[in-house]
Parts: structure tokens; C-alpha cells; sequence
């Protein structure tokens, strides 16, 4: 048993578009790579191929979890955060 958190946490949403041969697990490994001290979770939510996704492509999301436990994380940090992560998937994967 864990006690509930003091402070909030804080949820993004990515959505990627990448190569069909690309799989979630790289594209979870990489999102967790940049060192994100307060990134607590990564869980993919959508995977869409078919209609308005170019062929050899296939769209990704991921829900990101940011937290700390000693204080509440403002808006420039997650959004420092998420721009670190975004940055890593293009220049590692390509995706867009």
C-alpha cells in the first residue's frame, strides 16, 4: 500500500505518425531516454492505420504521466519536457 500523491500529476498526449515497422516498444524506449526525472508513465492508447494515413505508416499515441513528489510541476517544465521527448522520437525514428 502507497500513500496517495500530495501533489498532481500532470498528462500529455502524443501522437505520432511512423513506420509500420516501427514498433511501440522502441518508440517507449526512446520517450523515457531524454531523462525526464517526473516522466512516471508511458501507455499507448490509439494505433490507427487505414483512411488519411499515408501507406507504410501507421499513427501512435501515447499518454505521458508527469509527477513530483515534493512540489506541483508547472505548465513550462511538462511542456519543456514533452518538447525534449518530441525532439529525440524525430531525430532517432522520424516520426512526425
Amino acid at each position: 500500500v502507497e500513500p496517495l500523491p500530495r501533489f498532481p500529476s500532470v498528462v500529455r498526449d502524443l501522437s505520432l505518425l511512423c513506420d509500420v515497422a516501427l514498433s511501440a516498444a522502441d518508440l517507449r524506449a526512446t520517450i523515457r531516454q531524454p531523462g525526464c526525472a517526473f516522466l512516471r508513465e508511458v501507455r499507448e492508447f490509439d494505433r490507427y492505420q487505414g483512411k488519411g494515413i499515408p501507406p507504410g505508416k501507421v499513427s501512435l499515441a501515447f499518454r505521458l504521466t508527469f509527477q513530483d513528489a515534493g512540489r506541483t510541476l508547472t505548465d513550462a517544465e511538462v511542456d519543456a519536457a514533452c518538447a525534449a521527448i518530441v525532439s529525440a522520437l524525430v531525430s532517432r525514428h522520424g516520426v512526425e
